[in-house]
């Protein structure tokens, strides 16, 4: 019963760490924003969602230890957004 949930435990874990993989496989700033189609922004930003959603799952349901880590990632992760999303307003508020 042990093994079982450690081994559980560990492809839950590997799925997490190529989830985490795939998510800093990021492009740069500056890419975000080098055309005129916010799709790759968007993509970029529903991710980080979907990110901060699984981690706020972790402070709810997580042992204290993976609660008070997530807790500090999801901080990370909402400046992240709000950063990007200042960003956005102000390519959008500029003069061309």
């Amino acid at each position: 019963m042990q093994n079982q949930k450690q081994t559980n435990d560990l492809a839950a874990n590997q799925q997490n760490s190529e989830d985490l993989a795939k998510l800093f496989d990021y492009p740069s700033v500056g890419e975000l924003f080098s055309t005129g189609d916010t799709r790759r922004f968007d993509e970029f930003c529903a991710k980080l969602a979907a990110t901060r959603e699984n981690l706020e799952r972790i402070v709810r349901y997580g042992s204290r230890d993976e609660a008070e880590r997530a807790s500090r990632a999801v901080r990370a992760v909402e400046v992240t957004l709000e950063f990007l999303q200042d960003l956005q307003k102000m390519r959008q508020t500029s003069p061309k």
